[in-house]
């Protein structure tokens, strides 16, 4: 019997089961994966805080990071990066959108862009591949960024009239130049450099040792115009001799002003150590006067490029720029014809003195001369001297406030005692004037006496309260370092006594006396003022002065030219000159008795006072300057 034939088996659903779960697993394993991993939105936030953090992103390239960014980072510019689109992946890769603000140093404000970024997937995970585009717009490979300081035009100090006092002004740096030098040439060249430029030879010799092998060592810097003073031609023969051009900041003359003008020099190293890293080799720094009260006004602002530099074409292109804020001209009270005048009148005096120029009616100082020689410091604004007799406007005011009339009769004996203490009259008063003589007569012709014997009429505290009238003690204008004078309200027996003839303990500087005498001739409390642009002001007194008082003591005043010791203003044309003559006794550094010489005068809207440390009598040593000055005003 024959058999029928077999069956044949089914495999298709097995296929189809084994292939469905391959796929399910290769579904699965993906998944798996990519679970692993994670989309890469994670490591792209990551990308963005690492390059706000200036660190390196996971994944990039460490050497070419720091070789873009290094330079702008050490300057002191700050990122800040935030992930604007995180993209979508897509074959194991994401293209994020990075938007960039860079804070500038020196308040210089930010510098804003987007980029694009990549991140690819691969068996460790998320990394970034960034190309220099990344870090900034078409950056190239080879480029980097870096920040550029845009100097600002320095600006200017005008007088009153717009002449300009201080700018930049043309210059020449004398010095070697190390590279043309051999280590064995130095000393020789520093020393004979330093012989011809007239300037310190060992201190010299010792900067050009100890700088670098290709530094330019500055001996001298001139003056344009001072360059014909110096033996350049010999200086050209020497090995290594360099003469370098450019600009510096500086006065229209040299020495001009002292004291009002202030200076701008590159910073020491004790100003750049001390400045908290607000300055560095190079930087200029402002030293008293308006420059330092209006630094920010002549200097400017300096502005700030951010460059591509390109590494191998040594080529920069312009990314980002803030232009910088040029100085303006700071308009001061100085008149130049005046200032010229007061300055060539004092010139002939041999021991540190003072002209000072003020117009009552605005407190304007108008001039503020120093003698030529001994000028350690500017004695006119910063000096502290006994003022001596010129101080008796103060002491006059004060009586007339305790009911002495010009016209009270006063004793002027020839030598007079307080607590024990002997006091006399100045050599030079004519004896047949001690005994009895009105107020008027003892401010005329100074008599020591008369006034201290009032130490009873008057307290110290009243004293004190006249001299704050005139001006006396308030504080220094803005623009300059004065000493506006101190009167010690606490100050009694003889100390309160020899206040009373401006000795004591009673000091006061050339300007405070010129505010006196503006005080007595405007009416009111003068303040003096250097910035043109400052509103006039009147002090706040608590006993301003008034109307009668004004009237009595430009009467007294006035005395002193028409019968006093100012006799010889007294022939001056144009308005009435009052003023006042005044000599100190002090000690000079050989232990001697020597005589500070004063004299204040007004005529008209103008007041002078003229100070000479050792000089004579007021009215023989200063009382000349101060004429010399009106006359030509």
């Amino acid at each position: 019997m024959a058999h029928a034939p077999a069956a044949p088996r089914r495999r298709g659903p097995l296929l189809a089961l084994v292939a469905a779960l391959a796929i399910a697993a290769l579904v699965a394993g993906g998944l798996l994966w990519r679970d692993r991993f994670g989309s890469g939105e994670q490591e792209a936030e990551e990308l963005a805080a690492a390059l706000s953090a200036g660190e390196v992103p996971a994944g990039a390239d460490a050497e070419m990071h720091e070789r873009i960014l290094g330079p702008l980072l050490e300057a002191g510019a700050a990122p800040s990066v935030e992930l604007t689109d995180p993209g979508s992946a897509e074959d194991g890769a994401r293209t994020v959108d990075l938007a960039w603000s860079w804070t500038l140093p020196e308040d210089a404000g930010t510098w804003e862009y987007t980029t694009e970024a990549s991140l690819h997937r691969g068996e460790d995970g998320w990394v970034a591949q960034l190309d220099p585009a990344a870090y900034a717009p078409d950056l190239t490979a080879t480029e980097h960024l870096e920040l550029a300081p845009l100097e600002p035009e320095i600006g200017s100090i005008t007088d009153r009239d717009g002449d300009v006092l201080f700018s930049d002004l043309p210059v020449t740096t004398i010095g070697l130049d190390r590279t043309q030098l051999e280590e064995d040439e130095l000393d020789a060249a520093a020393r004979e450099l330093a012989g011809l430029l007239g300037i310190d030879a060992d201190r010299y010799a010792q900067r050009v040792a100890e700088a670098g092998p290709e530094a330019f060592v500055a001996a001298l810097t001139l003056r344009e115009e001072a360059t014909g003073g110096y033996p350049l031609g010999e200086a050209e023969q020497i090995t290594g001799y360099l003469a370098v051009d450019g600009t510096r900041p500086l006065a229209a003359q040299r020495d001009y002003a002292p004291g009002i003008l202030g200076s701008l020099q590159e910073a020491s190293a004790e100003d750049i150590e001390e400045s908290d890293g607000e300055l560095e080799a190079g930087d200029l720094v402002a030293t008293g006067g308006v420059i330092a009260a209006a630094e920010a006004e002549i200097l400017g602002a300096a502005g700030v490029e951010v460059r591509a530099a390109d590494e191998e074409t040594e080529e920069h292109r312009s990314l980002h720029r803030v232009e910088p804020t040029n100085g303006t001209a700071v308009p001061i009270t100085l008149d130049r014809s005046l200032q010229d005048l007061a300055t060539a009148a004092i010139a002939e005096e041999d021991s540190p003195s003072a002209v000072i120029a003020l117009q009552p009616s605005t407190g304007d100082v108008l001039a503020a001369a120093l003698g030529p020689t001994g000028q350690s410091y500017p004695v006119g604004l910063v000096g502290r001297y006994a003022p001596g007799s010129t101080f008796k406007a103060v002491t006059a005011l004060s009586l007339l406030r305790a009911g002495v009339t010009p016209d009270t009769e006063l004793e002027c004996p020839e030598t007079a005692s307080v607590a024990g203490r002997s006091f006399k009259n100045a050599d030079s008063m004519d004896p047949s004037l001690f005994g009895t003589m009105p107020l008027r007569s003892v401010i005329a012709h100074s008599c020591n006496t008369a006034l201290l014997l009032q130490h009873e009429t008057v307290d110290q505290p009243a004293l004190a309260d006249a001299a704050t009238t005139l001006g006396i003690g308030q504080e220094a204008p803005t623009g300059l370092d004065a000493f506006m004078g101190s009167v010690d309200p606490e100050d009694t027996g003889t100390e309160h006594a020899a206040a009373m003839m401006g000795q004591g303990r009673v000091l006061t500087s050339p300007l405070a006396m010129a505010t006196v005498l503006a005080s007595v001739q405007q009416g009111a409390t003068v303040a003096p003022r250097i910035l043109a642009d400052q509103e006039p002001v009147t002090p706040e007194v608590p006993t301003p002065l008034t109307a009668e008082e004004t009237a009595q003591m430009q009467g007294l005043l006035r005395g002193v030219v028409t019968e006093g010791s100012l006799d010889d203003f007294a022939d001056l044309p144009g308005e009435p000159v009052i003023g006042k003559t005044g000599t100190a006794e002090w000690t000079d550094e050989n232990g001697e008795l020597a005589l500070h010489s004063w004299v204040i005068v007004a005529q008209g809207d103008l007041v002078v006072a003229v100070f000479v440390e050792d000089g004579s009598y007021g009215s023989v040593t200063a009382g000349p300057i101060a004429r010399e000055v009106l006359e030509g005003a």
